[in-house]
């Protein structure tokens, strides 16, 4: 794997967040359920979000404990190991509810910590 810095971790958590946005700004949960493509976008895109997530320093975390750090990972590991399981209003629930607020602490995190040269290691 990768050695990746903290900087592009948040970038690539707040990348995946501005895309499943994209995808799903106009649309109501029907038309996200009737769209087997934006689904699949977006659940590659909250894998993606996790990921990033749970490559994250637990110091590094922990000093920004509003983010709900693990159940941005654990839903990663729902959506890898129980595929077929997903539940698509939780999903919903989290495009709609979750990821607004997040977007904006991960915006302020990069806006306000000087990370673009920090490596994981140094945190």
């Amino acid at each position: 794997m990768s050695k990746r810095s903290l900087y592009i971790l948040l970038t690539d958590m707040l990348e995946a967040v501005d895309t499943i946005q994209e995808y799903t700004n106009d649309l109501n949960y029907e038309s996200f359920l009737n769209s087997k493509m934006v689904r699949d976008a977006v659940v590659r895109n909250v894998q993606v979000l996790g990921g990033a997530a749970n490559r994250i320093p637990k110091p590094f975390r922990d000093q920004h404990a509003t983010i709900e750090w693990l159940r941005i990972i654990r839903t990663r590991h729902i959506l890898v190991h129980d595929y077929f399981g997903l539940d698509y209003k939780i999903l919903w629930r989290i495009i709609t509810v979750h990821l607004p607020p997040l977007q904006q602490s991960i915006k302020q995190i990069l806006d306000i910590d000087p990370l673009e040269d920090a490596d994981i290691d140094q945190i």
